[in-house]
């Protein structure tokens, strides 16, 4: 069974960051330009490793900064 990463990122800003609604076409937007701030991106990371066993370093979080490269690190990895 394959997991839709792009799904799961998008479950995961919702419901870290109150009144978010990802769109398909702003999965390319940085986290900031989505409202999420720096205690969020640590709420979401954390939920994210959960839901896709997949361990993001804290080295890594910095770069993950737009949910298309949070995708594309999960599949890749």
């Amino acid at each position: 069974m394959s997991v839709d990463y792009g799904r799961v990122v998008i479950e995961v800003l919702e419901k870290n960051v109150a009144g978010l609604k990802v769109e398909t076409n702003m999965m390319d937007h940085t986290l900031g330009e989505l409202g999420v701030d720096s205690l969020d991106v640590m709420l979401v990371m954390m939920d994210i490793q959960e839901k896709t066993g997949v361990v993001i370093s804290d080295e890594k979080v910095d770069e993950l900064n737009t949910p298309s490269k949070i995708v594309a690190f999960l599949e890749s990895n």
